[in-house]
């Protein structure tokens, strides 16, 4: 499964749908946004106790070149706090760059691994703060995000927290009829990006879609996508944290932070979680 949604996650970021170089002018930008929406959200009680207890371990989910990550770490350590960064990623190449990123802005030296987020507990790492910047949820199907939400409460200290930026794409995108079998994306001036719907899994809950660019000639990029709501996300990480909240976007009422606090001491551990049966025969098939 990780290879699979490597090379699919490769092949799509390969058209440049969203800035991924921190060095380049639209990345730059992208990373100035992150540095100000993280600044906002740290004032949220439950950041401002991980500050408090001086040193935060901070453990990067799905963070591509680690515009996110790096973005938190400099907010974390402008108040005061002792960063470990730990960046996770299918793409290497991609964290080959979030080590010199972070070396260039932060003057750290992180660590990095190469594994797929649904697996990090694998690491044997424990984190203060999990962070999946960037609305990378609709890489998720709907069985993946419990098993993400099982992996990252693992990972997590007593106190930990789990941060995710979401946004609602049922009420944003397929209420309001967004959603069409062809759809434009708006990658920046100059392109041309455009996604066509290949079907649709009802037993995952996630579309297939191929992305061409048509200035370039370049796709297509087969992935799938699952358009999450907020309260269909917050209340999966309820079943395995103590408290959820939500942080809008000021002027945004459906985009922000879920913010996920405390791993519940009883909860579904990822070792639990084998193939339900109803999988196993729709692969067989």
């Amino acid at each position: 499964m990780g290879r699979d949604r490597a090379d699919s996650l490769r092949e799509l970021y390969s058209l440049g749908i969203w800035p991924m170089d921190p060095w380049s002018e639209a990345g730059r930008a992208r990373y100035r946004e992150a540095v100000g929406l993280l600044e906002s959200l740290v004032d949220h009680a439950w950041l401002r106790e991980a500050v408090g207890r001086g040193r935060v371990r901070l453990l990067d989910l799905c963070s591509g070149t680690g515009i996110g990550g790096v973005a938190l770490a400099r907010v974390l350590l402008g108040r005061g706090a002792r960063v470990e960064l730990t960046a996770v990623d299918l793409r290497g190449e991609d964290l080959e760059k979030a080590r010199r990123f972070a070396r260039e802005e932060l003057g750290l030296e992180i660590s990095t691994a190469e594994v797929d987020a649904v697996d990090v507990h694998s690491l044997g790492g424990e984190f203060d703060v999990a962070l999946l910047y960037g609305h990378s949820t609709p890489h998720f199907d709907a069985w993946d995000l419990v098993r993400l939400a099982a992996s990252v409460a693992e990972s997590l200290s007593r106190d930990g927290l789990f941060v995710v930026q979401e946004q609602d794409r049922v009420e944003g995108i397929l209420r309001p009829g967004r959603y069409e079998r062809l759809l434009a994306e708006d990658v920046g001036p100059g392109r041309l990006l455009v996604t066509a719907h290949l079907g649709y899994d009802h037993l995952r809950g996630s579309y297939r879609r191929a992305a061409v660019d048509l200035l370039s000639g370049r796709g297509p990029a087969i992935h799938h996508v699952r358009f999450w709501d907020l309260a269909g996300l917050m209340a999966i990480l309820w079943t395995e944290f103590e408290d959820v909240d939500f942080s809008p976007t000021p002027g945004r009422r459906l985009s922000g932070f879920v913010l996920a606090a405390r791993p519940r001491d009883v909860r579904v551990r990822p070792g639990d979680l084998g193939i339900p049966r109803v999988l196993r025969q729709s692969d067989s098939r």
